[in-house]
């Protein structure tokens, strides 16, 4: 079917109406001449690989003299804080922990996939990205159960409230094996408590289920980005809460630029203030750690931190040096964060964030995935969270604003003497908490 020039397959317009509603497909349709700046985008990113793998050439440093892409920013202006960049919204400046996962179920019903909401935003962690990872593309209809999900939750839909009131019970109960306690003493209270943090898909990918008009399909990060941000900015603003997105798998800075440009669009169509929309970048891409300080100045308003992650970032090492024979990966499980490379990239990215913007604006730094998840036993739980502690506390020394953690559903943060900069940063205390839900 045919609407505002797009084409979207099947009869998913009606399935999903109020997904595709006549407000985000009208935005998406003004939107959508990015989709061919994308695919040029991503046609460049993978020239520049191909060059190095033939030539043999090593990621570099951007020559200071030169000027970002799509901006007017020098790159020796953004290395040395001479740009315009954010401040940090009062619901970020508190980001001890993170949790993260979809806000759906594959083949779920409606009742059963949101229950990932109500466990998310009863877990007691600051914030929660919720992943529209790229996964979720290639699973049927879950890209967009996601979102209709995550509509639901924020405007407290009554399935969403049904469902959240059943798990705030469960939870009690199993926090009551464990600790002898209930862990939430007003769930509907505890809803409003979370910070919704939305990760879009990357650049590279295409969406699955919308073409544009000449029949090319839509970049997955433009649909991810338009859908959730159309269907959610109003109720969001009318709580107080921040517009915030994560943004995936950036390798330069001209590719952050072209984000700032989507951003920036999609605030003018619906009337927003610039920089209403903010974001954290994922730092995944060796070739985005020479280039930090760009990205961020190309981000300029919207950018609010950065994410240290592992896995992908050490495959993207490994990918980048291909070519040369003579450098060698020990075992996967040894590159840990504090591994030669690894804890370079940590120190370029807090170097990244602890230089101030021309106005004395510092970002954050949000730190890497905690990969313990809290299963089994009491014993186990309690082996899990010793593991995940340290590596909280780690970051905490290392000066990271706050940590992220996988699937984890209540978090006890414990106020020290001495908070960090912009003091973001307190004693995280993690090592008491439940089985994962």
């Amino acid at each position: 079917m045919t609407n505002h020039n797009l084409i979207i397959r099947n009869n998913l317009q009606q399935t999903y109406s109020d997904i595709y509603t006549a407000e985000a497909l009208e935005a998406l349709s003004t939107l959508a001449h990015f989709n061919d700046e994308i695919k040029e985008a991503m046609a460049a990113r993978m020239e520049r690989r191909r060059q190095r793998h033939q030539n043999k050439q090593r990621i570099t440093f951007l020559d200071p003299e030169t000027t970002i892409p799509r901006t007017n920013i020098k790159v020796k202006d953004a290395r040395a804080g001479n740009f315009e960049g954010a401040t940090i919204p009062p619901d970020l400046q508190r980001q001890w922990i993170q949790g993260t996962g979809p806000a759906a179920k594959p083949n779920a019903t409606i009742a059963s996939s949101i229950r990932n909401v109500a466990y998310a935003l009863l877990s007691g962690a600051d914030g929660w990205m919720f992943d529209g990872e790229d996964a979720l593309g290639q699973t049927d209809t879950m890209s967009l159960d996601n979102q209709r999900n995550l509509k639901m939750a924020m405007r407290k839909d009554q399935v969403f409230m049904k469902a959240a009131e059943k798990v705030a019970g469960e939870m009690n109960h199993w926090s009551m094996d464990f600790f002898g306690r209930n862990s939430i003493s007003n769930w509907q209270q505890q809803l409003n408590f979370t910070t919704k943090i939305f990760r879009a898909r990357g650049l590279h990918l295409d969406d699955r289920h919308i073409r544009d008009a000449k029949g090319v399909a839509m970049a997955a990060s433009l649909v991810d980005m338009t859908l959730y941000v159309v269907n959610n900015y109003e109720t969001l603003q009318k709580a107080g809460s921040s517009i915030v997105l994560y943004l995936p798998k950036i390798q330069t800075a001209g590719e952050a630029a072209l984000w700032n440009d989507m951003l920036s669009a999609l605030e003018t169509h619906l009337g927003l203030p610039a920089g209403t929309i903010k974001v954290y970048v994922l730092v995944e891409q060796l070739e985005a750690t020479y280039q930090l300080m760009e990205i961020r100045a190309a981000l300029g308003k919207h950018f609010v931190g950065y994410n240290t992650g592992r896995w992908d970032y050490i495959n993207s090492v490994s990918d980048a040096m291909a070519w040369d024979k003579s450098f060698i990966n020990p075992n996967i499980e040894a590159i840990t964060m504090t591994y030669g490379y690894m804890r370079n990239y940590e120190d370029r990215v807090r170097r990244a964030v602890n230089t101030p913007d021309k106005n004395g604006n510092f970002a954050l730094w949000q730190g890497g995935m905690e990969p313990n998840i809290p299963v089994g036993s009491e014993a186990g739980v309690s082996a899990s969270m010793q593991k995940a502690l340290a590596g909280a506390q780690r970051e905490q020394r290392e000066g990271a604003s706050g940590n992220i953690c996988i699937h984890i559903i209540e978090i006890n943060i414990e106020q020290i003497n001495k908070p960090r900069r912009l003091g973001f940063m307190k004693h995280i205390d993690i090592s008491n908490l439940p089985g994962n839900g």
